[in-house]
């Protein structure tokens, strides 16, 4: 019994051996590097309001948003970034290393270029405004061409002759929107009062609704704006009182039916899409008109404006796109 064990031992051994020979020899699979992936460009935002507000804050978060779809980038950003907190937040998100940091408002300008100056290898960007920095990008929404065609709307529009501005602040940017607001108003040939009032607020739905009843009782028959969401304030006023207003950014016929005669379109999502996506070069502005794709600036009238106005109005659009006539935006050569 023992022999008959041995022998089928050393038969099993031998078939194995046999069997590993004609094998085919196993090949180990190469070391590969593992590459790790690419850090994405880090992009903050500092805005002046809440990114809720159906305006300046919110089309801007939502440019940012779409920012980090189209372009891949990593995002973050800080609401209600008042004056006295300006250069502790772009000091922080300098120190927490973010790539591009933008400020969506032309009062950013001089704490960007404060603290565009301390960390000259970083890229900041502005909105609106013109700091000072070879590390810093702008991009200018066109109040000046919106400005005018909202001019030019309310002089087909006042029954009185008198106009009312109100803006959020004193910046030049504004300023320029006032100016460019009251220069469309001539078109019509007729003398042209035109009050201007700031609020010192932005978001001030009441402070705007009080602004915008005072100007009404002083004969202004037709109110235009530059402001974020205290623009349903004034709107309200006109609503209120039977006058007329004209929105901004978008068709804000919603915020007064009965007083919404048109709105200047201009998208504020676009200044910071560009920014964030580091289209702007550094050290260099550009402007959002009425020649830029998407974003551009244009004219939109409600059904309370008749069509023969709508007309005149829309063919001094067609003239700013032929280039017949050039209205020029803050800070524009």
């Amino acid at each position: 019994m023992k022999k008959h064990i041995t022998f089928l031992f050393v038969t099993l051994t031998l078939l194995a051996l046999l069997l590993s020979a004609c094998a085919p020899a196993v090949t180990e699979a190469p070391d590969v590097a593992t590459e790790a992936p690419a850090e994405k460009t880090k992009v903050a935002v500092a805005f002046p309001g809440v990114v809720s507000d159906q305006s300046w804050n919110q089309f801007g978060y939502e440019g940012l948003v779409q920012a980090a779809d189209d372009c891949d980038v990593e995002i973050a950003y800080s609401e209600d970034v008042f004056q006295d907190e300006q250069l502790e937040t772009f000091r922080n998100y300098a120190a927490e290393g973010y790539d591009i940091i933008i400020g969506h408002g032309g009062e950013y300008a001089d704490a960007i270029s404060t603290v565009a100056a301390e960390y000259p290898d970083i890229w900041f960007g502005d909105t609106n405004g013109i700091p000072e920095g070879d590390n810093i990008s702008m991009m200018i929404i066109g109040y000046g061409q919106m400005s005018y065609l909202a001019g030019v709307l309310a002089c087909e529009m006042t029954e009185t002759n008198h106009l009312a501005f109100v803006g959020g602040e004193s910046i030049g940017v504004v300023e320029h929107a006032a100016e460019s607001f009251r220069a469309g108003a001539q078109v019509c040939g007729n003398p042209i009062e035109l009050d201007i009032v700031y609020t010192g607020n932005w978001a001030d739905v009441n402070k705007a609704y009080e602004a915008g009843l005072g100007l009404i009782a002083d004969g202004a028959d037709v109110l235009y704006h530059v402001l974020d969401t205290a623009d349903a304030g004034l709107i309200a006023a006109a609503e209120d009182e039977g006058v007329y207003a004209i929105g901004l950014y978008r068709d804000s016929s919603d915020l007064g039916t009965g007083a919404v005669i048109g709105s200047a379109i201009g998208s504020p999502g676009g200044l910071i899409y560009e920014l964030a996506c580091g289209h702007i070069p550094m050290g260099q502005k550009q402007y959002l008109t009425v020649h830029t794709p998407i974003w551009g600036v244009d004219i939109d009238m409600t059904d309370l404006t008749p069509a023969d106005v709508q007309e005149r109005v829309k063919a001094i659009y067609e003239q700013m796109v032929a280039d017949e006539l050039i209205i020029k935006n803050f800070g524009e050569d």
